[in-house]
């Protein structure tokens, strides 16, 4: 493991967690904070397990690490490049952004360091293909659960989650998206091997 390595899985979430922080404080300072809706958002769950995916890794080698964590750091790379697309395709054109350092963390830096960490430093064995699906699992989980609560109390996070636009267009937004995580899952799965630091050095 390279020093740059360790450097930016410890630095990297700080700055995570700082710009969530600032973002959790402007909130609570507004008259109508609600936790779960603040935590409701994809981008905030996905960028605190990679803070935290992050800070375990810091101190494993690729020798050291167990499954259950290369699996997470490979599922974490998905979530945030997907963050990262959707967010900036779909979400910043009509988007109110009131803290643009912490924006750019959140939708942009986590993304591409645990990207980074993954090329760079990839797992001992290419994770098996059969498994591309599992880190869909976490996504749809939450899918289903912005989707009970728009049908219950009204809330969604994002524009395209609003159920006044009908389930069905829902449906086909979230679909592709599954789809196209899967694929990215795939190719996620499959960079280790192009990684440059060897599994012998790591």
């Amino acid at each position: 493991m390279t020093m740059a390595v360790r450097a930016w899985r410890l630095v990297a979430p700080m700055a995570i967690l700082a710009a969530i922080g600032a973002n959790l404080g402007a909130a609570i300072a507004g008259a109508d904070f609600n936790p779960f809706d603040h935590f409701g958002y994809f981008t905030n769950q996905v960028n605190l397990v990679a803070a935290a995916v992050l800070l375990l890794a810091a101190p494993r080698t690729a020798l050291a690490r167990p499954a259950w964590l290369e699996h997470a750091r490979a599922a974490v790379t998905v979530y945030l490049v997907i963050v990262v697309t959707v967010y900036w395709t779909m979400i910043f054109p009509t988007a109110e952004v009131e803290r643009p350092w912490a924006n750019a963390i959140i939708h942009g830096l986590s993304a591409t360091v645990v990207a980074l960490d993954w090329l760079v430093e990839g797992p001992r064995r290419t994770l098996p293909m059969r498994q591309v699906w599992v880190p869909m699992v976490y996504p749809l989980v939450w899918v289903g659960v912005v989707v009970i609560r728009g049908a219950t109390d009204g809330w969604y996070p994002y524009p395209f989650m609003d159920p006044a636009q009908g389930y069905g267009a829902i449906a086909t937004v979230v679909g592709g998206i599954v789809v196209a995580g899967v694929a990215l899952s795939a190719v996620v799965f499959q960079a280790t091997r192009w990684r440059t630091v060897p599994a012998h050095q790591a």
